[in-house]
């Protein structure tokens, strides 16, 4: 579908943003076929400075939009075919504002098996059951004309079923009005309830028991459709997936029924009250209570899983962000025990060098060979950094280095654990095999884990997002919306990042706006026959490389050492001979513009040029041309963990321990203190402060001391706080809000603590 006022009109609504903003965003990503990642950097004159969420955001309305049109095209044009579309209806349809009021126009036009409220207006008994709705006669006259009305044929043989056919049609047209369907609609919103309860036959399901702070549970609907709560949706639904639940929509039916008759025969004056009043409660009761009740599980699913799929991304961009080492040769080792420790040496571009194996551990254990080959690659190699795979007898293989090779011991290199999570994925993945079709599993998992370290966002763009641990109920939520969001944050902080054109790999740049796998192939296969880039106009003579992918991508790949100085920059080709006159009209040349400070501002203080060229894009261009470095990302700086601690059972409560965020959700973090077990640091926890979005507080990757609170050792689990007190574990106004009175008065700090870590145990990844 093309633009129209129609369309802006419903996105500026829908988004809150500028008109001229979103009319700019439409027309150059719809008309155009710009990127999202170009139009944030490249086109912020034209969108007003709009970031890539807010660009996103007016994609994802006009999508919705575009949904409702195609539903509202498809329904006018099924009942024309059907002879079906009056003046009147046709003015419903096309005044409808959302899908559900499309729906509720539709519903009783649809081409279906004929109703029972169908059925008896055949045999007749339609003028009858509109004189009883619109009051026209009494319950005595309505019992006599029973009588009249009889249909052997059409199997209306009796008064008592002629009578109900009556019923049916009035029923029908009750539930069927789409007005009282939307007033019940919108109170249901603000009044009901939804409500969990255990099942009769739930005790024979397996790990039923983790649902039970839902058997007798009830929360508001407008509550659950806070993202705070997102969570608790989830695990109802969850539960009721897994047959061990009961959901329903809760909304007193007497207001329900109080609603019908002031809609159609209001205090009750109407000569036929009483067959009114009972097909009222029918036409709730079979009818509109049942369809709101699957309306709005599907409106509260759609809405937990944005809420779920939005703290996904938030975990995912930092987790893509986090600090760097750079350029630097980095020794692999993915843990093992059996099967020994598999080391994998790699270059400072990233480059495999060597691998091999060690055994410091039973049954194979030779302590001394496997410390003289680590320090005799350390020596050989000049390796400064050691990367440890996190994952089993990971803090093991770590204490190993720390106690027996001696580069480690005095602190010439350093060895430190690093999160493997999905390692395991891209050593089997295609991506893997093509890259090391002759070598192990395990020694791809050690090149990955030494890759990660220098540049997390480079090797992890190989994986699958959701393998990456930093999802939350991730596996029940839209997975094609999850995939699409998800796939957008990668292209977000690949491209907000940049890529050297000479050393990225093909997984890397196919994520750079415009370009896609096939020319990020194209682009690797001519490095390797060409050489390397020179400049970034060499681009055009890869295959498939156009002038639209060219203008799409060229300000994201940076050549080092080439032949155009601002090609190192994010500075866009578009904006190269303004720069070049400038330069000459001054008296410079471009290399002054990267190395001269005087010269870069003059330029900053040029309002002639800043006024040509446009604030954000001047704005800009000093930014790239005074950046000591392109890449926006923070350096790495090691963690290290507590040397006394090598297992759950080493920890002392109270005592406090460097850690590193994991994972966060809307009920607390995760958080990695250099042994098997993460523990659980809860909102309430994480601050001496009311903390209502754990996402404001912390971030995945960032460095925290913690205190422990509790260990379980039988359930491997551990409780953690970053308050300074010692002390009870204090529930807070986030545990209480929405949870019935029962829960509210009765849950002592241990049960907290215990619905703390179910959550944990229901937290799958």
């Amino acid at each position: 579908m093309s633009l129209n006022a129609d369309s802006l009109s419903y996105v500026v609504t829908e988004s809150g943003l500028l008109a001229k903003n979103v009319q700019s965003v439409l027309s150059l990503s719809v008309e155009q076929n710009c990127t999202v990642p170009f139009m944030a950097r490249y086109r912020k004159e034209a969108t007003g400075g709009l970031d890539e969420v807010q660009i996103r955001t007016i994609l994802d309305k006009y999508e919705s939009w575009q949904e409702r049109e195609k539903r509202r095209t498809f329904i006018l044009e099924t009942l024309t075919k059907q002879e079906k579309l009056t003046k009147e209806l046709e003015t419903a349809i096309k005044s409808a504002e959302t899908i559900n009021q499309l729906e509720d126009i539709y519903a009783p036009h649809k081409t279906k098996r004929k109703t029972k409220a169908q059925l008896a207006i055949e045999a007749g008994l339609g003028n009858l059951a509109n004189e009883v709705f619109n009051g026209t006669l009494n319950s005595r006259d309505f019992k006599k004309s029973l009588k009249s009305l009889i249909n052997v044929e059409l199997k209306f043989e009796t008064e008592a079923k002629v009578e109900q056919g009556i019923f049916d049609i009035i029923i029908e047209q009750i539930a069927n009005n789409t007005e009282l369907k939307e007033h019940l609609r919108k109170d249901c919103w603000t009044k009901g309830s939804f409500s969990s309860s255990k099942r009769k036959k739930a005790e024979e399901i397996q790990d039923y028991e983790k649902f039970k702070d839902y058997f007798e549970f009830s929360q508001k609907i407008s509550d659950l459709k806070n993202p705070k709560n997102a969570h608790r949706y989830l695990a109802m639904r969850r539960g009721m997936t897994l047959k061990v639940l009961k959901i329903q929509l809760d909304y007193e039916e007497q207001v329900a029924l109080n609603t019908i008759e002031s809609s159609f025969y209001p205090g009750g004056n109407h000569p036929c009250s009483d067959i009114m009043d009972k097909c009222s409660q029918k036409a709730w009761s079979q009818y509109i209570h049942p369809s709101l009740d699957l309306e709005f599980k599907s409106e509260l699913k759609k809405d937990a899983d944005e809420a779920a799929i939005d703290v996904f991304g938030i975990n995912l961009k930092n987790l893509l962000l986090q600090p760097y080492l750079g350029p630097k040769t980095v020794l692999g080792i993915d843990p093992g025990i059996r099967t020994g420790c598999k080391l994998a040496l790699v270059d400072d571009t990233g480059k495999f060098i060597v691998d091999t194996v060690i055994y410091p551990f039973e049954p194979r254990k030779d302590v001394q060979k496997s410390k003289q080959v680590v320090q005799a690659l350390i020596e050989q190699f000049k390796i400064s950094h050691i990367a440890v795979g996190n994952g089993t007898n990971g803090r093991e293989t770590l204490s190993f280095l720390e106690e027996y090779v001696d580069s480690v011991k005095n602190e010439k290199c350093t060895a430190t654990l690093v999160n493997e999570d999905g390692a395991s994925i891209y050593s089997a993945s295609d991506i893997a095999r093509k890259e090391f079709p002759d070598k192990d599993l395990t020694v791809r998992g050690a090149i990955s884990i030494a890759r990660r370290f220098q540049d997390p966002l480079a090797e992890l763009v190989k994986i699958d997002p959701k393998s990456m641990g930093v999802g939350q109920y991730q596996h029940d939520v839209n997975q094609a919306r999850l995939k699409k969001r998800l796939e957008g944050i990668v292209e977000n902080c690949v491209n907000f990042v940049g890529v050297d054109l000479n050393t990225s790999s093909a997984p890397l740049l196919s994520h750079i706006s415009g370009i896609g796998p096939t020319v990020a192939n194209n682009i690797v296969k001519h490095r390797e026959k060409s050489g390397q880039f020179k400049n970034r106009e060499e681009l055009l003579s890869v295959g498939r490389f156009s002038e639209k992918v060219y203008e799409q991508a060229a300000g994201f790949l940076r050549i080092h050492g080439g032949n155009q100085p601002l090609d190192e920059t994010f500075i866009h080709p578009e904006r190269y001979s303004d720069l070049e006159k400038w330069a000459k009209d001054n008296n410079h040349n471009l290399s002054s513009l990267r190395a001269d400070k005087d010269v870069i501002q003059k330029l900053k203080n040029d309002k002639e040029f800043r006024k040509k060229i446009g604030e954000f894009t001047h704005d800009d261009i000093i930014k790239s041309l005074t950046a000591p470095a392109q890449d926006p990302r923070t350096e790495f700086k090691s963690t290290s963990f507590r040397k006394d601690t090598k297992s759950i059972d080493d920890l002392k409560i109270g005592q406090w321990y460097p850690g590193i965020v994991n994972n966060i959700t809307n009920f607390g973090a995760f958080i990695d203190i250099g042994i098997k077990e993460k523990g659980l640091l809860h909102i309430s926890q994480m601050s001496e402060k009311f903390v209502e979005n754990a996402m404001e507080v912390l971030k995945v990757g960032e460095s925290v001391d913690v205190r422990v609170l509790e260990v379980d050792k039988n359930r491997k689990r551990i409780s953690l706080s970053r308050k300074k007190e010692q002390g009870q574990y204090k529930e807070t106004e986030t545990n209480n809000k929405g949870m019935s009175g029962k829960q509210k008065s009765n849950k002592k700090p241990q049960e907290i603590r215990n619905n703390a870590f179910a959550a944990l145990k229901d937290f799958k990844v």
